[in-house]
This record gives structure tokens, C-alpha cells and sequence, in this order.
């Protein structure tokens, strides 16, 4: 995949406009419209901001820039644009779609949600872009939202599930089970001296941190599977200065310092609390894995 920070200059793309945080299933229902077979032989590209008033204060981002890549990599696109919003904040609806889509990036098909906005003071919408299409000849597809149990999926509702532990929910209104891959870092290596040696990795600043609790959790080391159990939050009983993931990966030894490890949250067992002894909390643990070991099996088959 080409990452654009500037708009290049392109050759018959089709594109598709909005946010597209953390990828979800409304995000990929107008990304796979550019793989329609009729527009196969279109470049096809994502179009979106690195930074804009649509990322609001507070509103945590659900998958990394790398991780983004890799899911739009995975979806048929080639190319991301991704310019700073200032560079473009002053451009009219018109000026944005004649000066930016058409002479730049020469887009033949464009593809949006219906509540896309675009132009100054996001002054156009979905129906003013499909009117611009059809004036000058380019294939336009406005796509409905999709819903999840009845109502619109959205980040900010992604955003609430995890907030509560709701990774289920969260997980299919993604399309995909919900991940991080951060580095792993040196702890107090309590767990290896409870006998459930685990891996400590903190959270970017602006990601979302799931509700604080304990979660059947699967660890992919090396391509291979593994099923675990992720703590979240402060550990009450000995102490964290910062919200971080602690992980204990079953049936798996060796030295992960330093590398970037991708946890993957299945389901939320228990709330974060704090036990009477280290010993009361070495059972919890270990009763934790059993939990977990059931919950994943059906994903490691």
C-alpha cells in the first residue's frame, strides 16, 4: 500500500470518502463497492484526514494507523491518502470535489456513506456529491448504514460497548474480533512468581482502553494461537501507576520483551478487583485460565 500525507496526482481511481476509524462493518460496506467487478480496473484508494474536528476530543481511536493499513491492504486498497485536514479545510464543496477528486486524483468512481460531509464548514453532503457526479459523468454509489440489532453502527457505539466490557458486541459490529498489537514492556514479574509468568504492554495515547476487568483473551506469537487471560486496568492488589494490558499466555514460555505483540480480547470474565492475599489472587488466576482455555477453544480450531 502507498500512504500519501500530501494529495498526489493520480490516474483513473475510485475512491472512497470518510473516516473510517477502526474499520467497521459500516466503513467496509462502502469500501467494498471499489471492488465491484465493473470498476475493476480503477486504482482504488481511501481518502480520509490525519487530523479533523470528525476525531473529537475524547473519542478514542479503535485500531492503530498500522493496524488501519493492514485491514484496508486486506480490503483491496492501494493507495491512502491521508493529508492533514488544514491543508484542505478552506476548499468550497465544490472546489474540493473539481480541484481534489476530479484534477487530482482523476476519480472516475466515489463511494460514501449517507451522513459523508465534505467542503468548508462541511457545507456538502451525500446528495451534493451525488449531483456533482452526475453533472460531470462520474459513477457515484451513496451507501445506507448498516445496523446491529437494530440500529446504526457506529465508532461511537464500538466506543461504548468497550467501555462497559461489551467486546461481543463490539467485535461484530467491527466485522473482526477486537485487537491491539503493542510492545511489550518490563513489569514487577509477580506473575512469574505466581507460577502465570505474564507480559505488560501499555496503551498509545488517544486509544481506546476497553473497561477495566479481566478477559478471555487469545496472544498471537509468532503466527501461532494461543489462548490467555488480559487483565485491564490498575491491578488493585499490587498496584499500577497507569491503566495498562497484562497478559498470561497459556501454555507458552520465552522472552517477548521489547516486541510487538498482538492480544486479542474474546469475552469479559470478571470485574478488576482487589484480593485479601497472593495467594487468593494466584486461585483467581488460575481459575481465570481455566475460563479462558473454554471461551477461545472455538476460535483456535
Amino acid at each position: 500500500m502507498k500512504i500519501y500525507e500530501q494529495i498526489p496526482e493520480l490516474k483513473s481511481t475510485a475512491v472512497a470518502l470518510g473516516c473510517f476509524d477502526g474499520i467497521h462493518l459500516g466503513h467496509r460496506a462502502v469500501i467494498e463497492k471499489l471492488s465491484l467487478p465493473e470498476y475493476k480496473n480503477l486504482n482504488k484508494a481511501v481518502f480520509s484526514f490525519s487530523d479533523a474536528p470528525i476525531f473529537k476530543e475524547g473519542a478514542e481511536s479503535l485500531a492503530s494507523f498500522n493496524d488501519k493499513c493492514e485491514l484496508l491492504s486486506e480490503l483491496g486498497i492501494s493507495k491512502l491518502i491521508f493529508p492533514s485536514f488544514n491543508s484542505i479545510k478552506d476548499y468550497s464543496p465544490k472546489e474540493f470535489f473539481t480541484d481534489i477528486l476530479i484534477r487530482k486524483l482523476d476519480a472516475r468512481l466515489l463511494a460514501c456513506g449517507e451522513n459523508y460531509r465534505f467542503g468548508k464548514r462541511a457545507a456538502g453532503d451525500s446528495i451534493m456529491l451525488s449531483n456533482l457526479c452526475e453533472e460531470n459523468g462520474i459513477e457515484c454509489i451513496i451507501v445506507p448504514p448498516v445496523t446491529y440489532r437494530g440500529k446504526i453502527i457506529s465508532s461511537s457505539r464500538i466506543r461504548e460497548a468497550l467501555s462497559k466490557g461489551d467486546v461481543k458486541s463490539a467485535s461484530r459490529m467491527l466485522g473482526r474480533q477486537f485487537s491491539y498489537r503493542l510492545r511489550v514492556v518490563h513489569g514487577r514479574q509477580l506473575g512469574r512468581q505466581l507460577g502465570t509468568p505474564t507480559i505488560n504492554q501499555y496503551f498509545p495515547e488517544n486509544f481506546i482502553i476497553p473497561a477495566f476487568g479481566v478477559y478471555a483473551s487469545i496472544t498471537e506469537i509468532d503466527g501461532l494461537k494461543y489462548p490467555s487471560v488480559t487483565n485491564i486496568g490498575v491491578k488493585p492488589t499490587v498496584g499500577s501507576s497507569i491503566p495498562l494490558s497484562e497478559t498470561w499466555i497459556i501454555g507458552y514460555s520465552g522472552d517477548l520483551y521489547g516486541q510487538y505483540i498482538r492480544v486479542t480480547l474474546v469475552s469479559y470474565m470478571r470485574n478488576e478487583c482487589k484480593f485479601s492475599s497472593i495467594d487468593t489472587l494466584k486461585q483467581a488466576i488460575q481459575s481465570d485460565g481455566a475460563n479462558s482455555v473454554s471461551l477461545t477453544k472455538k476460535y483456535l480450531k
